[in-house]
C-alpha cells in the first residue's frame, strides 16, 4: 500500500514537473517561431543556425521549389556519417529530399565544419545524439514544418544514432537509415577477442590521459585511409579513399571536412549499440542497403529485431559509399523512403 501511494506520488510530481517544462518550452518555441517568422527563405538550399549544448550549430535547410513560408510541409532531419560536414551526404539526400516536397536540414555536429565546438571532429556518440535532437526541436519552431510528419534520416554512424534517439523521440513519426551501422557493439566487441579489443580501449585511454595533462590532441587517421590508398579496386576500404580523398567529396572540395579524429574518439562510439534496443524502438524503421555492402549485414540484423512496423530495401548493384552520392542509388533509396514516410506519417497532413 505505501508502494503504491510512493509511486502515485511520484507520477504527480513528476507530472508537475512535466507541466512546468512544458510551459516553458511553450515560451522558448514561441520566441524561436517568431524569429523564424522573420526569416527570409527562399527554394533550395538556405544557412542558417540552432543551438544545441551552449553551441550554435551551421546548418543547411532545402527547401521544395516554389517554397511557400505560409504553407505547411513534411520535414526530415538528416544525420549524416563518421565524420563528414554537412556538405557531404547530408546535402545530396537534402537536395533529394526538398525536390520531393520536404523540408530537410542537414547539419555540422558540434566540432564539425561552420559549427562551433572546441574539440574538433570528435566522433561523440552521445553527443551527436543530443544534437540530433535539438535539430528535431529547431524543425519543431519553424512554423511551415509539419510536425505530424516530421522524419528521421542517418546515413552509416547516423543510422544508429537516429535509431537510439527515436527509441525516446516519438516526436519522429518514422526513420530511415542508409548503410546503417547499426551494431556497435557486434562491431567491436563482437568481431574482436579480449585481448585485441582492451589493447585498442588503452590505446583511446592514453590519447584522452594525453589531452588531459598537455592539454594538446593527437588527431589520428581513424579510417585507415593510409593503407586504404592501396587496397585493391572495389574493395570497401577502397571504396572509403575514393570517396573522402579526392575531389569527390573529400577536403580538396570540402576544406572543412577531415578524415581526422582525436586519439580517443572511439570510446563513446563503443558503446552506442542501436541493435541493443532495436526491439523497444516502436517507431517505424526502413534501413536501405546495398546489395554489394558488406556492412549490410548490420542493417538486416537490426531489422530482424527490430519492432514493426519495419522494412529493409536493398538496392540492387549499390555498395555502401555508392549510397552516399551516386545519383542513380540515391534516387532509388530515396524513393523507397518517401513512399515509406508517406505511408506512416499523418494521413490528415500529407500531400
Amino acid at each position: 500500500m505505501k508502494i503504491s501511494r510512493l509511486i502515485v506520488a511520484a507520477v504527480l510530481i513528476l507530472a508537475q514537473t512535466t507541466g512546468i517544462a512544458l510551459a516553458n518550452e511553450t515560451a522558448t518555441s514561441t520566441t524561436e517561431s517568431e524569429k523564424a517568422d522573420t526569416m527570409i527563405l527562399n527554394s533550395g538550399r538556405n544557412d542558417v543556425t540552432f543551438r544545441s549544448m551552449g553551441h550554435t550549430l551551421a546548418a543547411h535547410l532545402y527547401t521544395p521549389e516554389g517554397f511557400d513560408p505560409s504553407a505547411s510541409y513534411p520535414a526530415v532531419v538528416i544525420s549524416s556519417a563518421f565524420n563528414q560536414v554537412k556538405e557531404q551526404t547530408g546535402a545530396v539526400y537534402g537536395r533529394a529530399l526538398s525536390e520531393q516536397g520536404y523540408v530537410a536540414i542537414s547539419f555540422d555536429h558540434i566540432g564539425y565544419g561552420d559549427s562551433e565546438g572546441e574539440i574538433r571532429n570528435n566522433e561523440h556518440s552521445f553527443i551527436k545524439i543530443e544534437s540530433i535532437r535539438d535539430a528535431i526541436s529547431y524543425m519543431g519552431t519553424l512554423p511551415f514544418v509539419d510536425r505530424d510528419n516530421l522524419f528521421g534520416l542517418g546515413v552509416c554512424a547516423s543510422g544508429g544514432y537516429m535509431a537510439l534517439v527515436a527509441t525516446t523521440d516519438k516526436r519522429l513519426k518514422a526513420i530511415a537509415s542508409i548503410s546503417g551501422m547499426l551494431g556497435n557493439q557486434l562491431s567491436y566487441f563482437g568481431t574482436m577477442d579480449r585481448e585485441t579489443v582492451t589493447a585498442l580501449i588503452a590505446a583511446q585511454n592514453a590519447g584522452r590521459q594525453k589531452a588531459y595533462e598537455t592539454g594538446e590532441i593527437d588527431y589520428v587517421d581513424a579510417l585507415q585511409m593510409d593503407v586504404a590508398a592501396n587496397a585493391p579496386e572495389g574493395s570497401a576500404m577502397r571504396e572509403g579513399y575514393d570517396y573522402y580523398m579526392t575531389a569527390r567529396a573529400g577536403a580538396e572540395i570540402y576544406p572543412n571536412y577531415s578524415h581526422l579524429s582525436p586519439a580517443f574518439m572511439l570510446e563513446a562510439p563503443m558503446l552506442a549499440d542501436s541493435m541493443s534496443y532495436a526491439q523497444y524502438l516502436y517507431t517505424p524503421f526502413i534501413g536501405i542497403i546495398g546489395e554489394k555492402a558488406e556492412t549490410g549485414q548490420l542493417t538486416v540484423m537490426f531489422h530482424e529485431k527490430a519492432s514493426e512496423p519495419k522494412e529493409l530495401v536493398t538496392i540492387k548493384g549499390a555498395t555502401h559509399v555508392s549510397l552516399y552520392d551516386i545519383p542513380e542509388d540515391v534516387d532509388r533509396a530515396i524513393d523507397a523512403m518517401v513512399a515509406f514516410f508517406k505511408k506512416h506519417g499523418s494521413a490528415a497532413s500529407r500531400k
